[in-house]
């Protein structure tokens, strides 16, 4: 899912930021459409052929220490996800370091990559408020590696700090930016090119995201925007005015992955020459037109599309698609928050991306807030609204019942569990109970998502303790 700062970490965010021109999950969300032809599911652990499915509980007990936090893994197979596959993982779990400790938020944000080029997807696991040592300095936060094998997620790796900041928890993205083949990193404003060592050190790092001190990295999204075969990316900086009247606006810097990539970054602008709209809380990018080309996606109470081209996306001529347009059910209403969750993927088995958007701000019915997901389909001319689905506690067949703060649709994930070409939608609702959490399974078919055969779980279908762990905060990006 598309990364995003907790107002708690604001402060934070600033002192990461300021080193960085440009910088997520959720991977998401951020999540971008299967390329044509592409047969390596997006994050398969155990190499079956079966994605599999992880899922973040930060705030979760482990071993009776609170907000430790742990991430399980549901690993897919012929008959598709389910709890059945389950696998807790934790700085509890022999083979991973560290220990649990009170507040540490393992599993606060979760990405994917074979890191190592061994053919098996890794997954990256952050430790929000881990307190540590690295290169002689005290740190703040810290990123895991839990390589993939044929018996899945078994041993594990911190990854050495990046940088000389004291925080490691900066906009993060995985990709093959300098197109070898070799899946590659950015954070802390490093460009660290694959494959990696088992002791997570990198072939090479270099420094790749400079800029001046007042423009600040929020947000980054990976993907093949110009069609060339390398990973691209797009970051959103806040740039701060420097004067009498200080203020601040919001850009998107585009830089070319390739040969020599992200050395130089363009200003994305809109039809009038100036920068494009870059507000909003998602930023993904994802093929929606099927033209082998990542389409760059941003939402909050709507969703803007600039389709790629073979010079990045074109912000100059924008799509909007809100609950108003037609073919999308229900009515666009001020405090909705409809396209503040994004994620791209094949639902329908038919070679286009359809969106995956979250309104966790959504009414149902008289309950205020609960939260619904849409299903948006794509085609040859991307998006157009019609055939639309949307799905709410309170959809016929669906488990469970609307609750205000549910925050159903805070996180998404599409995850094709059994191996049909069809991506499931996959909905995290971490404020359901009182902030336990759970997460929803939806079947996909020819036709779309269906809520015949929908399933939820939780905390206790996990064998965990069922308290505020925040299940369903967060999937990979």
């Amino acid at each position: 899912m598309p990364r995003h700062l907790d107002a708690a970490k604001s402060g934070r965010a600033l002192a990461i930021a300021v080193a960085l021109l440009a910088a997520t999950t959720a991977m998401s969300p951020l999540a971008q459409a299967r390329p044509a032809g592409a047969v390596q599911p997006r994050q398969d652990f155990n190499g079956d052929g079966y994605e599999d499915l992880a899922v973040g509980a930060p705030h979760g007990t482990v071993d009776g220490v609170a907000q430790a936090g742990y991430v399980a893994v549901l690993y897919g197979s012929a008959s598709g996800t389910s709890t059945s596959t389950k696998k807790i993982y934790s700085q509890a779990t022999a083979g991973i370091p560290g220990s649990p400790e009170k507040g540490d938020e393992f599993g606060y944000d979760l990405d994917t990559a074979d890191l190592d080029g061994d053919g098996y997807t890794d997954l990256v696991v952050l430790t929000a408020e881990e307190e540590w040592t690295s290169g002689g300095k005290e740190r703040l936060a810290s990123r895991t590696v839990l390589w993939g094998g044929p018996e899945g997620l078994t041993s594990a790796t911190t990854l050495p700090a990046a940088g000389a900041g004291t925080y490691q928890d900066g906009p993060f993205a995985t990709g093959d930016f300098d197109g070898d083949g070799q899946a590659d990193l950015i954070r802390e404003g490093l460009l660290e090119t694959g494959p990696f060592g088992r002791d997570g050190v990198p072939v090479t790092s270099e420094t790749v995201l400079t800029g001046p001190a007042n423009e600040i990295v929020t947000d980054l999204a990976a993907g093949d925007a110009d069609g060339d075969g390398s990973t691209d990316l797009v970051a959103r900086v806040t740039v701060y005015d420097q004067g009498e009247e200080e203020g601040s606006y919001q850009e998107l810097h585009y830089l070319r992955g390739g040969d020599d990539p992200l050395t130089s970054a363009t200003v994305l602008a809109n039809g009038d020459g100036d920068p494009a709209n870059a507000t909003g809380s998602a930023l993904t990018l994802g093929d929606v037109d099927g033209d082998g080309r990542a389409d760059l996606l941003l939402g909050y109470q709507n969703i803007r599309i600039s389709y790629g081209t073979a010079n990045g996306p074109d912000t100059a001529h924008t799509q909007l698609i809100d609950q108003d347009t037609p073919g999308v059910p229900g009515t666009q209403e001020p405090e909705d928050t409809f396209g503040s969750e994004l994620t791209v993927g094949d639902v329908n088995g038919d070679g286009y991306g359809d969106i995956l958007a979250g309104n966790a701000a959504e009414g149902v019915g008289t309950v205020q807030p609960s939260g619904s997901v849409a299903v948006i389909p794509g085609g040859p001319d991307g998006p157009t609204g019609a055939g639309s689905q949307v799905f709410h506690q309170d959809t016929a067949e669906v488990p469970g019942a609307a609750e205000k703060g549910d925050a159903f649709g805070s996180a998404l994930d599409l995850v094709d569990g059994n191996g049909d070409g069809r991506a499931e939608p996959v909905v995290g609702a971490y404020g359901e109970n009182s902030g336990t959490g759970a997460v929803w399974v939806f079947p996909a078919t020819a036709s779309g998502a269906t809520a015949t055969g929908s399933f939820v779980f939780g905390p206790g279908s996990l064998g965990m303790p069922t308290d505020q762990g925040w299940l369903g905060h967060n999937f990979p990006s």
